[in-house]
């Protein structure tokens, strides 16, 4: 038991570094784009946004940032981790291990651009005055969120997608309105109180906001928002163990 535990962590751990060295192969500023690509984003959406915003949010750059950086990992991971196992058809049909190492190397790749990005966000954040000891555990429980929902929600869609590939059109297609669906370019304070109940259904909704209030004091998701948020991030979640564990059984058929 103990010997096939470090294996697979072996495995996970190679498959993770091919990842983080394919990336950046050939290119002139490396791990610079960890916070260039969200800088330039950041940049041009709120230059944009700015004009159309009623009611301006504090710090709104800063808080432009930290939805973009969540954003991009979770879009990202699940953008990749969809297709990954029709794509690593030749390495399937060589060897046998665990499928799964080959979508969950791909969201641990991206969670450490994700974490060494944050950390060089931190330095700025300092000068604010807005971080206490407090906000701790609010980070903690963003990130844990994030990272269950986000291996979750892509062992579902990487399962499906091998049987029905119109699975990675649909993902690609429906980010693009999760996007806008998500508190990323506004504050959820700004929209009408009667259309909140809508939010509850998009875990990504609380782990902005805990990343928002951990970082720069905005409100925090209230009770009703985030127990909602949980409950369908762990369904989803559930859901995505389940079906990978049985799907995977027959990925050399439909591979």
């Amino acid at each position: 038991m103990k010997e096939s535990i470090t294996h697979f962590w072996e495995l996970l751990w190679g498959m993770t570094e091919k990842e983080l060295r394919a990336r950046y192969k050939y290119t002139v500023f490396g791990f610079l784009w960890l916070i260039a690509n969200p800088i330039l984003q950041m940049l041009i959406i709120g230059f944009v946004f700015t004009f159309f915003m009623k009611e301006p949010v504090e710090h709104y750059y800063y808080f432009l940032f930290i939805g973009l950086l969540v954003w991009n990992f979770f879009s990202l991971s699940l953008t990749k981790a969809t297709p990954c196992i029709v794509f690593e058809r030749s390495l399937i049909k060589k060897a046998y291990f665990p499928r799964a190492i080959i979508p969950l190397s791909i969201i641990l790749s991206n969670f450490i651009h994700f974490a060494l990005a944050f950390l060089l966000f931190f330095v700025p954040i300092l000068f604010l005055g807005t971080l206490s000891w407090g906000t701790i555990p609010y980070l903690i429980g963003a990130t844990g969120f994030l990272l269950l929902f986000t291996t979750g929600l892509s062992l579902f869609t990487c399962a499906l997608n091998v049987r029905f590939r119109d699975v990675n059109f649909f993902v690609q297609a429906i980010l693009l309105l999760w996007f806008y669906a998500s508190p990323i370019v506004y504050s959820l304070s700004q929209m009408p109180r009667d259309l909140l109940w809508l939010w509850r259904f998009n875990p990504i909704t609380s782990i902005l906001q805990l990343f928002q209030h951990a970082l720069l004091g905005a409100p925090a998701p209230g009770p009703a928002m985030l127990a909602s948020n949980i409950t369908v991030m762990c369904i989803i979640t559930t859901l995505g163990i389940l079906v990978f564990r049985d799907e995977s059984r027959t990925f050399d058929d439909w591979v």
